[in-house]
């Protein structure tokens, strides 16, 4: 990607991920939408679990981010497999971190939920996790 596409990029994100919790918003009845608290995420609860929360994130995204570095991007490890790689990864890390952050990897998954039901306590966890997951991974 172009150094100059990034920010419309980034913006786009945002934006779709305001669209997606709408849609969800619009297709779930008031009261389950209101009882999964809009999907905003709301698993962490007190200062004591930051650290679990936002290692596990950067975990998380770190093994997702490598997955696709290694299997997509990568000439001398490329695979076909890496759609299935991919979406087992993911899986693993929602039933692994799941109790522990809610398992964001993507701030715009976070931020249009959070957008629609105004939730914005320990919000700036699912941007500071998976960014510095994206980091650690690009590092490697």
């Amino acid at each position: 990607m172009e150094l100059i596409m990034v920010g419309p990029y980034l913006v786009c994100q945002l934006i779709g991920g305001v669209l997606g919790a709408g849609m969800a918003k619009l297709m779930t009845p008031e009261q389950r939408y209101q009882n999964a608290t809009g999907a905003a995420f709301d698993t962490i609860q007190s200062h004591s679990q930051l650290f679990e929360a936002i290692f596990g994130e950067v975990v998380m995204t770190c093994l997702v981010t490598m997955v696709v570095l290694l299997g997509a991007v990568n000439s001398k490890t490329k695979t076909p497999l890496v759609p299935f790689l991919v979406g087992a990864t993911i899986v693993i890390n929602i039933l692994a971190g799941g109790d522990i952050s809610g398992t964001c990897l993507n701030p715009a998954r976070a931020f249009g939920p959070a957008v629609l039901v105004n939730h914005w306590t320990y919000h700036w966890v699912y941007w500071v996790g998976p960014i510095g997951g994206a980091l650690v991974a690009a590092v490697l």
